[in-house]
């Protein structure tokens, strides 16, 4: 045991949202399928899009990002969009693609993008997109409008185009609706456009039920918590990179702690790090990061989202933990509190949209953050 803690400035792991891991682990499959797909559809060949899945904390954001990475690298430009509430997503994506048309060199079909983006935003200020509504507007062929005139522009201009959509199973079904439409287009037209759609596991039907023909224009990645050997890999390969080792124990501690999701590998390892003492870090090291790391998922990860809710959601997600790891049936959640089902059911449906939990089938309900139960059980005893 060493009378120094490691140096925090060099410690190499990322808890953050989003935030890419020193080690990439478990992806490799899906990043190669991808580059594969980019590279056929900048050559006018069929391929499917991809559609990443997963709860909280596995890294879909991570692997979003670095497929939007891969696509600059051969010649895409970028539409990358969080989606959120409301009409926010739709200023996004105009914006964006307005941004890659005035880069480009003025043509016919640069001009039409450009209409087309005008059809949909009523007003354009700058860099601003006011969307409005109303019924002259014909939203839906306009916003598929936008994305095939936008990929018949970068084509003429030997460009390719990324649409890549986080949280998407935030978007309104009927624009989710409509940009499938013109992303399907795009496929039939052998246009130079490929798409990432990431979000919540309900994200699949969501998608089945804006477009009938949908669940054919993607490859889907369920992402799940990394194996046992990907987090010890997550673990010792950016350490070892600066000269630091980690004992087995220490890292099957980890294992045990994390059950493999990567969010919580991250933090586990990060707070380890900045709390251990002995050469090679080792499970005394992780016991001791145990109230630090327990504390920054508790603070940041887990209370963050119980904030945000008014207390009838609060009352249902204490009866959902309190039946322990799901799935469960709608009626037994109900039960749980003491009501009917259609009693609960706008909380059910509130919770769905806030991204608190999911519908992993019909009449079931889950949470969509691993062990979220357990901290309501703990934090908000009944």
């Amino acid at each position: 045991m060493s009378d120094e803690r490691y140096d925090p400035i060099a410690n190499p792991y990322a808890p953050g949202a989003g935030t890419p891991p020193p080690a990439l682990v478990g992806r490799d499959a899906i990043i190669e399928a991808f580059d594969v797909a980019l590279q056929r559809i900048r050559s006018s060949r069929t391929s499917q899009h991809q559609l990443i899945t997963g709860l909280r904390g596995v890294g879909k954001t991570v692997l979003l990002g670095k497929l939007a990475a891969l696509a600059q690298h051969v010649g895409y430009r970028v539409v990358r969009i969080e989606a959120v509430g409301g009409n926010d997503s739709l200023r996004s994506l105009l914006r964006q693609a307005r941004r890659i048309l005035e880069d480009l060199d003025r043509s016919q079909k640069v001009t039409r993008a450009l209409r087309s983006i005008e059809s949909v935003a009523i007003t354009l200020a700058g860099t601003g997109v006011t969307v409005e509504r109303t019924a002259a507007t014909p939203d839906r062929e306009a916003l598929a409008d936008v994305i095939t005139d936008l990929a018949t522009a970068a084509a003429d201009h030997d460009l390719g185009v990324l649409l890549a959509i986080d949280e998407a199973q935030m978007i309104a079904r009927d624009d989710l609706r409509r940009i499938l439409a013109g992303v399907h287009r795009c496929g039939q037209d052998g246009l130079p456009l490929a798409c990432v759609l990431a979000g919540l596991p309900n994200l699949v039907g969501d998608v089945a039920r804006a477009a009938t023909y949908a669940e054919r224009m993607f490859a889907v990645a369920d992402l799940g918590p990394l194996s046992p050997a990907q987090v010890a890999s997550a673990i010792r390969r950016p350490a070892s990179e600066i000269g630091v080792e980690w004992a087995e124990a220490a890292t099957e501690a980890i294992i045990d702690r994390s059950d493999g999701f990567p969010f919580f590998v991250q933090t586990w390892a990060y707070h380890t790090w900045n709390t251990a003492f002995d050469e090679p870090i080792s499970a005394d090291d992780v016991e001791r990061a145990a109230p630090h790391a327990n504390h920054a998922l508790d603070s940041s990860f887990f209370a963050a989202r119980i904030a945000r809710i008014p207390a009838s959601e609060v009352a249902y997600v204490q009866g959902l933990s309190s039946l322990g790891p799901g799935p469960h049936r709608s009626g037994e959640v109900a039960a749980a509190m003491d009501m009917q089902t259609p009693q609960v059911a706008a909380f059910r449906e509130r919770l769905i949209g806030e991204g608190i939990i999911y519908a992993p089938r019909y009449g079931w309900v889950e949470f969509a953050i691993p062990h979220f139960d357990e901290y309501v059980r703990r934090a908000l005893p009944r």
